[in-house]
């Protein structure tokens, strides 16, 4: 058997020459590692870290291994090697990157051709604009002899080494730990949940009253801790028993690894997150009163961190076959909207719950894409950019009929205490019900609370909603409002059980 710990065992000596057979032609892309008679292809497919991650994410071999390249890519710490090895392979995973430091989009789309001549001519000709764009020095380009002859070869080398031997595993591994993260809970049920959404850190002053300008308060209370609605709403899937996995940009900073150890700690898949070197953890600046009103500030950081395009496209079997998918507003506009059409992409699609929070400040999304979303949960001021035109003022009723106009299925809007529903597949059904004595303060918590309980029980019970389903999810809400000031503030289902039952006292 090939000794795995020699770097240059004859099985890293096979998955070189795999690699730079493979970077011909249009390169590493899903089509060619279908073509599992292949020799070359089976290298990549028959990897350790690869069938791991095929087994854990319930994807064939093909799909995680261009997964599981695209993260070795990304955290490459060689400048050079990760931009030669995105461009020689066709990967474009680092094409946000190259977008949001302005290189042209004729540049980047060369990058990807399918022509591994027109990548090296678009690779050399924009040397150092690339790896300023990593915030590299700039440096000399090589000669296409010497890129062929020995950069080359010494990039899929290194990459051909980290594929068969991850190494020690960082704090914010993501597909490449895959084989070593522990697994989930024997006793979770069916039911497999992609959250696609923000992950921050959130920083948070209690106060008896909200400051006003140019004034102070004193905070009784100060948390910093991981947060944003796609952690969030992970990790309250997760306390339901499904089998959740988070799609998020994270950074790797200290900040990053503590998001991961903590969604890690609550038993939500890490493997799909995109890790960003050299990148800062996104902030979110709460104050927030004892019932949980608040308000807030949101950095996203949108230069370093970024969910795009090209990442769902590498996730496409994962999203249209998972049954449910939780997706946010905190991922950019184009990402939602090409997310909403991958999950589209097989005949039986899964439940899609979407949450317009933080709302785009660059248009709304397309009403095709409206169309393809099954439960839309919102707030009421973040849906003002889709009031229609002719209306002066906020008017729910005409605000629900016009999304249903627009094909969306159903619309829940929450307010302290349940919320208001307008719908297409459950029109006998216009408002949550009460389960509380008092009405409970409606905030962000509550609505992932929500989120999450909908697609626990739409996966448990059919994609639907019933009353028994509004009142379970409704109770969801109030187990969170009432433990607002616990550590385990996401209920599980044995909570959210006990809390109809003392409903059903009053």
């Amino acid at each position: 058997m090939a000794n795995r710990d020699d770097p240059d065992s004859s099985d890293a000596v096979v998955l070189t020459h795999a690699l730079r057979a493979l970077r011909m032609r249009a390169g590493v892309v899903l089509a060619r590692l279908e073509d599992t008679k292949n020799e070359d292809v089976a290298s990549l497919l028959n990897l350790p870290v690869v069938r791991a991650h095929a087994e854990r994410q319930e994807i064939g071999r093909p799909d995680a291994a261009l997964q599981i390249i695209a993260q070795a890519v990304r955290d490459t710490t060689n400048a050079t090697h990760r931009i030669v090895a995105d461009a020689v392979l066709g990967l474009g995973v680092l094409a946000d990157v190259y977008a949001q430091h302005g290189l042209d989009d004729k540049v980047i789309q060369s990058l990807r051709a399918g022509a591994v001549g027109r990548r090296r001519a678009t690779l050399l000709a924009n040397w150092r604009r690339l790896h300023d764009a990593m915030g590299e020095p700039s440096i000399e380009p090589p000669s296409d002899r010497t890129l062929r002859g020995s950069t080359e070869p010494e990039v899929l080398r290194q990459l051909a080494r980290r594929l068969i031997q991850p190494g020690p595993v960082s704090p914010t591994a993501g597909p490449l730990s895959s084989a070593s993260d522990p697994d989930p809970p024997p006793t979770a049920p069916a039911g497999r949940v992609l959250v696609v959404g923000g992950a921050v850190m959130d920083a948070i002053f209690r106060t008896r009253m909200i400051p006003q300008h140019e004034t102070s308060v004193p905070a009784h209370d100060f948390t910093l801790t991981p947060g944003g609605k796609g952690v969030t709403q992970a990790i309250a899937a997760a306390r339901l028993g499904l089998k959740v996995s988070l799609v998020a940009a994270v950074a790797d900073d200290p900040f990053g690894h503590e998001i991961v150890q903590h969604l890690r700690a609550e038993n939500v898949d890490t493997s799909l997150l995109k890790i960003v070197r050299g990148a800062r953890t996104p902030m979110t600046g709460v104050f927030e009163l004892s019932l949980g009103d608040s308000i807030a500030a949101v950095w996203r950081n949108e230069k370093e961190i970024s969910l795009t395009v090209r990442d769902v496209d590498l996730l496409g079997r994962q999203i249209a076959e998972c049954d449910a998918l939780l997706l946010t507003f905190e991922v950019p506009r184009e990402t939602v909207q090409r997310t909403l059409s991958l999950a589209h992409s097989n005949e039986a699609h899964p439940i899609i719950i979407v949450t317009p929070g933080q709302p785009h400040t660059d248009g709304r999304i397309s009403r095709p894409a409206l169309a393809q979303i099954d439960y839309l949960v919102a707030h009421a001021w973040e849906l003002e950019r889709y009031r229609p035109t002719d209306q002066d003022r906020f008017d729910a009723d005409r605000l629900g009929e016009h999304f249903l106009d627009a094909g969306v299925g159903t619309l829940c809007l929450l307010g302290n205490g349940g919320g208001l529903i307008y719908s297409r597949t459950a029109p006998t059904i216009d408002r949550l019900p009460t389960v509380s004595r008092s009405p409970f303060k409606e905030v962000s918590i509550t609505r992932d609370a929500f989120c999450a309980a909908l697609a626990a029980k739409l996966i448990d019970d059919g994609p639907t909603l019933t009353a028994a389903i509004a009142r379970w999810v409704t109770a969801a809400m109030a187990c969170a409002a009432e433990d607002f000031s616990l550590a385990t503030t996401m209920p599980d289902r044995d909570r959210i059980n006990r809390k109809l039952r003392e409903a059903q006292n009053f």
